[in-house]
């Protein structure tokens, strides 16, 4: 036999949770994946700039060919390592948003 739907017994709602209070430099808690996404788009532009160097001082004749490559190599890496990241970040957060609760 089914029990009557009373005497189920139904355990309390749970309080909310209190807000967290905004972080002064705009993340909330330790801010690892602000500070992550932060510290690799520095990374990028360090590589970048690099790259750039190296390419316009091998252009000048003053630099190595070599190096230049790999300069120009490790930037392109980096900037397609950066953009998958970021696809990957911006498909998460749209999946999220589109759940129903």
């Amino acid at each position: 036999m089914i029990p009557a739907i009373s005497s189920i017994p139904v355990p309390p709602a749970p309080a909310p949770a209190p807000a967290p209070a905004p972080a002064a430099s705009g993340s909330t808690g330790s801010g690892g994946f602000v500070s992550a996404i932060g510290n690799a788009l520095d990374s990028l532009q360090g590589a970048q700039s690099a790259a750039s160097g190296a390419e316009a001082a091998a252009a000048a004749g003053q630099g190595s060919l070599t190096d230049t490559m790999i300069a120009a190599t490790e930037a392109s890496l980096e900037t397609q390592v950066t953009t998958s990241v970021i696809d990957k970040a911006l498909a998460a957060y749209n999946s999220v948003i589109q759940m129903t609760f």
